[in-house]
This record gives structure tokens, sequence and C-alpha cells, in this order.
């Protein structure tokens, strides 16, 4: 007889804690916070990947004085630092991905994607002026 893992995934604990708000009422909010978890977790790897590129490229502008003692140890250092970088995003991606998951099942079907902020500008008096002809 072998025992089942009943260890909880990612996945199941954050729709777990969606689902705490239950009732048709609550649709909204459960798909909500779902949705910002999305973003949340997104915007996590963006950052992430910004840093580490940083840190490459002050990797990359090191190497060029290889060899001397404080610049060896500085390039240590980056690499240590890299490294748990490198970690960390796999995290990051983990906790994505399951947060697209849960958006995806809370939607019943409807798949996360990132969408860029919104450029729309009001016409300002363009939009009064019309309000007003619109209204006599």
């Amino acid at each position: 007889m072998t025992k089942k893992n009943a260890t909880p995934t990612l996945f199941d604990l954050k729709l777990t804690v969606i689902n705490h708000h239950k009732g048709d009422h609550n649709e909204y909010l459960r798909i909500s916070i779902a949705r910002d978890a999305c973003y949340t977790s997104f915007n996590s790897i963006e950052w992430k990947s910004e840093q580490m590129s940083v840190t490459k490229n002050e990797l990359a502008s090191l190497a060029e004085s290889a060899g001397q003692e404080v610049v060896d140890i500085n390039i240590g250092k980056k690499i240590s630092l890299y490294r748990k970088m490198e970690a960390e995003l796999a995290e990051l991606q983990e906790r994505h991905e399951a947060d697209k998951n849960v958006y995806t099942e809370v939607t019943q079907g409807e798949v996360w994607t990132h969408k860029p902020k919104r450029t729309y500008k009001s016409d300002g008096l363009g939009d009064a002026n019309e309000l007003k002809r619109i209204l006599g």
C-alpha cells in the first residue's frame, strides 16, 4: 500500500486563498485577486531580470581588468550574487506559472497575458464639449 503525497502544491495553496472568498457575489473579487497575483509575479520576474542584466554588465566591465586582486574579489562577489539571482529567478518563474494557472482556473479557462500600460489620453475639452452637445 502506497501513501499519496498530501503536500499541497503552490497552485493548491494559492487557489485555496482565493477561494476563501466564497459566493457568486465575490466572483469579481476572486478574479481580481488572481489577476493581481499574475501582474505582481510578472513584474517580479521583470525586475529580477533587470537586476541580473545590470550585474552581468558589471561583470563584463570587471572582466576587462581581471587578474588584479581587488577586481578578482569583486568578480567573485558578483558571480556569487548572480548565482543567487538565478536561483531566485527560477523561484519567481515557478510562482508566476502557479499564478497563471490559478487565474485560468478562477476564470474558468481564460489565459492571463501581460498587457502593456494603457496609453489612452483624454482629449480633455473635446469630451466636455461633446458631452454638452449630447446632453443638449
